[in-house]
């Protein structure tokens, strides 16, 4: 089947994420069955036809995988172009899986071990190993690209081991510099913007994915059913979705199977098995008409588990007026089963309009959940209003538990799924009910009464959580404001040390002026005065001569140059100004470092505190579920 509609995106993510391209990450975000996933299965089936040199690194991600079962399932998922050998990329996976096999795969059995520290080393072991693979192909330069789908899924604890051990390790790493990320979710992007901050994306390409046209989803469902319907009728019942189209394909082809199989029996073979029954015959036949799938579950709505039993015996010993599925269930041919029900309503109208009534609901029941064995969980389930797997977790035992997880991963489309809170929806709900009403299987005694018990106990505890995560966050707000200022004040105080340097008045060298006597000069000026007395004419001027000469030689200036204390070394007040700003630098540091781990507490908190919220939003059963 060809791929059918995102042209528009296809050819803008493969032409941006080659070798060739500039883009370097990329989300792609819709509703749930909206093609994403198809969407890159698309994008990397292009990418690795393309282009020789690229490493599709695209793992399947449960919710609760943890960094070593996300790895070892990136090792199992890896696809490459014809540049790396199969026998390269089978070597590579063992390596990963024999080096991570001793940790936990899942978060659930990490907490089992309460070590924060076990995963430390995941990223880099990861990341090794890839770069060798790389350069076992040596001169090729790989692409590699990241997928990470449905991210806004990851359990938080997978999140932060992404965006700081697995950012630092492909960081260090000189392979991944032509590195590509891709992600899909739910959400809108800016949900996710702290994550993409963290794991050092700058620029993202968001591509939006809404419903196909409706000739596109006309053409998908041609592709799956040959039933006649209009693209208006298609587009109106699934929006564009394509899940909701497949679905309905697959609804259609039922439905012509039967068509076509009522077209191929024969009426006159039909009447030539209905001859020559017994009373106890046509009972069995009766019983045997009104479910869709016979077998002694269904037919013990319609009589005792003996008769039943009977009952189902002798039809699948006719062949002749049923068909054996695969699973061994019996399937009435189509105009016997008209025939008998139309004779069952003449012989008997009033308990053939019961048993029309009772197997409408069973075989609506039974469309829905098709395995008995699996029952007791919807009937159970259907009590709640709302419910998460912890709840369950709580209230069953372990092996149920295990059953009922199993069921909702199975029937996710039954259930309106927010935040990790199930609703089951409301026509399932109600046909559920009704099942239990004619005579189902009956939910677990008293567990109305233990789900509230366990909402006000689960209130308690998420008030209590609330309340002292609001304090924390409020705690590190307050740290966080206070270290700021610090950083602004210790940098004002290094832009001034530096603005001294650039303008160093005080290392200056200084003049300092003294008197001091000079005995030359006196004896000199004493000796002129004498000379003056033997003079007549000019014998005042020797006289005034030699008194200058003895008051300069009693007040002699002298003039100090007197330079700046040095440091040891020969760079003097340079090096304490550049010890003074790495001291003050290093301390910004410290506090910028401080503030962004506390920002990245706030936003854990945050969102810790926005599911705790989300917990207790809405009761797990209504007051009127008694």
């Amino acid at each position: 089947m060809n791929f059918i509609g995102r042209e528009t995106e296809l050819n803008s993510l493969s032409q941006g994420i080659s070798p060739a391209g500039t883009m370097r990450s990329a989300f792609i975000s819709g509703e749930v069955g909206i093609g994403k996933s198809a969407l890159v299965g698309e994008l990397g089936k292009k990418l690795l036809g393309q282009d020789s040199s690229i490493l599709w690194l695209c793992p399947k991600t449960p919710e609760n995988l943890s960094p070593a079962g996300w790895a070892s399932q990136l090792a199992r998922d890896l696809q490459a172009g014809s540049a790396l050998s199969q026998d390269s990329m089978n070597a590579f996976a063992q390596v990963i899986g024999r080096e991570l096999a001793v940790l936990p795969h899942t978060m659930d059995s990490a907490l089992a071990i309460a070590s924060d520290g076990i995963f430390s080393k995941v990223a880099d072991t990861l990341i090794k190993a890839l770069g060798k693979l790389m350069e076992s192909s040596d001169p090729i330069t790989f692409t590699p690209v990241f997928v990470f789908e449905d991210v806004d899924g990851y359990n938080p604890r997978l999140l932060t081991w992404i965006e700081t051990d697995l950012n630092v390790a492909l960081r260090e790493s000189k392979h991944f510099k032509k590195a590509r990320f891709l992600f899909t979710g739910q959400k809108a992007r800016t949900e996710l913007e702290p994550f993409f901050q963290k794991f050092g994306i700058e620029q993202i390409h968001d591509f939006f994915l809404s419903g196909l046209s409706s000739n596109q989803s006309l053409e998908l469902f041609k592709g799956h059913s040959s039933e006649k319907v209009s693209a208006d009728e298609v587009y109106k019942k699934t929006g564009g979705n394509p899940s909701k189209v497949l679905k309905l394909a697959s609804q259609r082809v039922i439905l012509d199977k039967k068509k076509a199989a009522k077209m191929s029996e024969n009426s006159t073979s039909m009447i030539k098995a209905l001859k020559n029954l017994t009373e106890q015959d046509w009972s069995h036949l009766f019983r045997a008409s009104y479910p869709d799938r016979v077998n002694r579950y269904a037919l013990e709505f319609f009589c005792p588990p003996r008769e039943a039993a009977y009952c189902f015996n002798w039809i699948k010993r006719n062949p002749k007026l049923a068909d054996i599925a695969p699973d061994g269930d019996v399937i009435l041919k189509d105009e016997v089963r008209e025939e008998v029900k139309k004779i069952h309503a003449e012989k008997n109208p009033t308990e053939a309009e019961q048993w029309e009534i009772l197997s409408c609901v069973l075989n609506a029941f039974m469309g829905i959940f098709p395995n008995p064995n699996e029952h007791w969980i919807p009937v159970n389930l259907q009590l709640f209003n709302c419910f998460n797997r912890k709840l369950c977790k709580g209230i069953f035992d372990e092996a149920s538990f295990e059953e009922i997880d199993a069921f909702l991963h199975e029937y996710q489309d039954f259930f309106a799924i927010n935040d990790k809170q199930y609703k089951m929806l409301d026509d399932v709900k109600l046909i559920t009910a009704r099942f239990v009403e004619i005579g189902g299987v009956q939910p677990k005694e008293g567990l109305v009464d233990e789900i509230r018990v366990r909402w006000e106990e689960d209130q308690r505890v998420a008030e209590e959580q609330r309340m002292a995560m609001e304090q924390e966050r409020n705690n590190l707000v307050t740290e966080g404001e206070q270290a700021k200022k610090q950083i602004e004040s210790l940098g004002a105080l290094k832009d001034k040390l530096l603005d001294d340097f650039r303008k160093p008045k005080n290392f200056k060298s200084k003049k300092i002026y003294t008197v001091s006597t000079s005995p030359i000069l006196i004896v000199l000026g004493i000796i002129t005065v004498g000379a003056s007395l033997y003079a007549d004419s000019i014998g005042s001027y020797y006289a005034a001569a030699g008194l200058l000469l003895t008051m300069l030689g009693f007040f002699w200036p002298n003039v100090e140059v007197k330079k700046p204390a040095m440091g040891r070394g020969a760079s003097g007040p340079n090096l304490a100004i550049e010890t003074q700003q790495r001291s003050l630098e290093h301390r910004i540091v410290g506090l910028k470092n401080r503030v962004s781990s506390m920002t990245g507490s706030i936003q854990r908190i945050s969102s810790e505190l926005d599911e705790v919220n989300s917990g207790i939003s809405e009761p797990y059963v209504m007051d009127e579920q008694k």
